[in-house]
């Protein structure tokens, strides 16, 4: 998924999502305590690798630690980086990595899906952009795929006492489909059109781009197959993953598309598993 020519377009017209929820998503981490370090780090230099536990200390260089998982071509990691977090992300498309590193070289990314990405200790996880929806398997009644709780349960391993997962994901297909659409920007044109299959709740984007590449134009095209999730079984698999959760139509004063659902969810406090 998105290769060049679709990571291109979208950094180039479609960044207002990421743009708008950002300084609701800091407001967020600030009302819940987690702030920026006090003194300017080399956020690049941050370690990937988790230390030890028992060896956390106050102030050591997790403090503030945030991990974008789809982080796209890093609009979101800018923010968070101008607010002084230091900022790990992970994206699935290396022509979105490499975007996120141009645009935001402080931080530290690495090529890997949701479901394989190693997260470091952090003390928020950040997934927004309807990002876990794009989790492959198959849910099961109220329970969502195996490969998405098990990735809940990881996103908790991986946080501090206290710390918060930030995600969003879609309940409805009403309104989420669409004939045929076009948008253009200079040098390049993209298609899309959606379709909601309903009994396996998937919904299908079909995106045509052409991007001009010297003297010729350039054709790509890539089905996009995101999943519909009830809050019931959202919410059971945060319980089970071990955090306590709220959910609304918006981040802060950011209201959301039809049919997508903001959740906060906070691992409870207490000592680190093991």
């Amino acid at each position: 998924m998105y290769s060049i020519d679709l990571a291109y377009i979208h950094n180039a017209g479609f960044g207002d999502f990421a743009e708008r929820a950002a300084p609701e998503v800091i407001r967020i981490l600030r009302r819940h305590g987690i702030r920026a370090p006090a003194s300017k780090r080399s956020h690049s230099s941050a370690r990937l690798d988790r230390p030890e536990r028992g060896r956390e200390t106050p102030g050591s260089e997790r403090a503030g630690r945030i991990v974008e998982v789809g982080c796209g071509s890093g609009t979101l990691a800018r923010r968070l980086v101008d607010a002084r977090y230091p900022v790990v992300g992970f994206d699935i498309s290396p022509a979105m990595i490499r975007l996120a590193r141009a645009k935001v070289p402080e931080a530290t990314f690495r090529v890997a899906s949701l479901t394989e990405a190693r997260l470091p200790r952090c003390d928020a996880v950040v997934a927004i952009g309807e990002v876990v929806t794009y989790v492959r398997g198959r849910d099961v009644g109220t329970r969502l795929p195996a490969p998405l709780r098990t990735f809940f349960s990881r996103v908790h391993d991986a946080l501090e006492p206290g710390g918060l997962f930030i995600f969003d994901f879609i309940e409805s297909g009403v309104r989420r489909t669409y004939p045929p659409k076009s948008h253009s920007g200079r040098g390049w044109v993209i298609a899309v059109q959606a379709e909601l299959d309903r009994p396996r709740r998937v919904l299908t984007r079909r995106i045509i781009t052409i991007r001009k590449a010297g003297r010729q134009y350039r054709r790509t095209q890539e089905f996009h197959r995101v999943r519909i999730y009830s809050r019931r079984a959202v919410a059971k698999a945060l319980a089970d993953a071990g955090f306590t959760a709220s959910m609304s139509r918006s981040y802060g004063r950011y209201r959301l598309m039809p049919g997508v659902v903001a959740v906060i969810a906070k691992r409870h406090e207490g000592l680190h598993d093991g």
